[in-house]
């Protein structure tokens, strides 16, 4: 229980300060110089650092305490803020500085998300994965309803210096919950003795090379990382950039009504975690396939508001429901495939094969969010999102076929039953 109270607290804190962060970057970026495309550059800059460090980073989280590595990421974190916001108060905004900043953080968020992700199993009991990532779930979703609502507010009284602090302060608030977390030890290969000698560059290559094995010898493993590469290459690239464009740029939408969007669309998420942390799934890759058709077809009504003649009020009720609608949708993605991931992957392979996965699902992502930046600039929406959306349905139905998900359920039942 203690475990489960500490986590809880360290992403409800983090989450809200991470949202909040965002929101301001985001809308500042967007509100200042117009340009979808300097806005996925952004964007992009994060998704380069997270391909580049979690090969590496993966190896070290499966070799060294994990504990230990997320609270020193942890703290280099709230470094990278706090020379943000010394930057900010001295100097004043500056994009190419932002830009520096969040490829440090890069390097940083998502190798501490990844060793979270390998943890799971040793901070608590396997059984229980699937409902507590339901209710660590709940909680995002949560502060996703609720937290863009109070960041628009917070966004119309106060400066970007003084969000960027709040977020600060939560981040240092996750860091001391963390040191109270305790971890179960795991059992790992032995270490030989020609290890401790070896050049850290042929060691990570051969343990990621070991992981790559891992992941070759099981076919839907290496189905859901293909899946990830080339899906994160349309529907990721371009709804990484396109919602705030939309609002922010095409509808002018003040703070507080980006704001009430966002958090209806967190609803959606709120939901389908309630739901799913109450159902139980015998085959999760069988629910992230139809959740897969269904967000290809939703995805090509957003930018209905772009080309028909509405007030704010109805372009800010349709967006939110179509948002509400995908965020619903998406849960059913995300959720079973890390519960199918956790239970089916051994312990001493959770850091790497997160980091390959990671890696090589993002990997396209950098190139997509630049195009699609670039074709937004231009203001071509609905045909790259119906690009998107063919792409999507084509690629689900071929890699999630029948006789892919059967031999899924048979592996993840087996799992269970062990």
């Amino acid at each position: 229980m203690r475990n489960i109270f500490i986590y809880f607290a360290s992403v409800l804190v983090l989450t809200t300060g991470g949202l909040i962060y965002n929101f301001a970057i985001s809308y500042y970026i967007l509100d200042v110089t117009k340009s979808p495309l300097l806005f996925s550059i952004n964007t992009v800059i994060m998704s380069v650092g997270t391909i580049i460090s979690l090969p590496i980073m993966g190896t070290f989280i499966d070799k060294y305490n994990r504990k230990s590595i997320i609270i020193f990421l942890e703290g280099l974190s709230c470094l990278s803020l706090i020379l943000l916001l010394t930057y900010i108060y001295i100097y004043g905004f500056n994009i190419y500085f932002l830009f520096f900043i969040t490829a440090i953080r890069s390097f940083i968020v998502p190798v501490v998300s990844n060793a979270f992700d390998a943890s799971l199993t040793q901070l608590f009991n396997e059984d229980k994965i699937q409902n507590i990532l339901g209710q660590v779930g709940t909680i995002r979703t949560t502060v996703f309803l609720l937290g863009p609502l109070i960041a628009g507010v917070i966004y119309g009284f106060v400066t970007l210096e003084t969000m960027i602090l709040i977020f600060l302060i939560l981040q240092f608030i996750s860091l001391l919950l963390n040191f109270f977390l305790v971890f179960d030890e795991y059992e790992t290969n032995p270490i030989k003795e020609h290890e401790d000698k070896e050049n850290i560059i042929k060691y990570v290559v051969r343990k990621n090379k070991e992981a790559f094995k891992y992941i070759e010898k099981n076919d839907v493993l290496w189905r859901i990382i293909l899946l990830a590469m080339i899906i994160n290459s349309v529907g990721a690239a371009s709804f990484s950039v396109l919602p705030d464009t939309i609002m922010i740029k095409e509808l002018s939408f003040n703070p507080y009504y980006v704001g009430i969007a966002s958090s209806i669309m967190g609803l959606g998420s709120l939901l389908a975690t309630l739901v799913l942390s109450r159902l139980k799934l015998n085959n999760p890759l069988k629910a992230m396939k139809m959740a897969f058709l269904v967000l290809a077809i939703v995805m090509t009504t957003f930018t209905l508001p772009v080309y028909v003649n509405m007030n704010n009020i109805y372009s800010l009720v349709y967006l939110s429901l179509i948002g509400l609608t995908m965020a619903f949708t998406f849960q059913f993605v995300s959720i079973p495939m890390m519960s199918y991931m956790q239970k089916s992957i051994d312990n001493q392979f959770k850091g790497r094969v997160f980091s390959l996965l990671n890696t090589l699902g993002n990997v396209l992502l950098p190139i997509g969010t630049l195009i699609f930046g670039a074709l937004y600039e231009m203001k071509i929406y609905f045909s790259a999102n119906l690009f998107s959306s063919i792409i999507v349905i084509i690629v689900a139905s071929l890699l999630l076929n029948n006789s892919v998900i059967r031999k899924s359920k048979t592996i993840y039942n087996n799992k269970i039953q062990l």
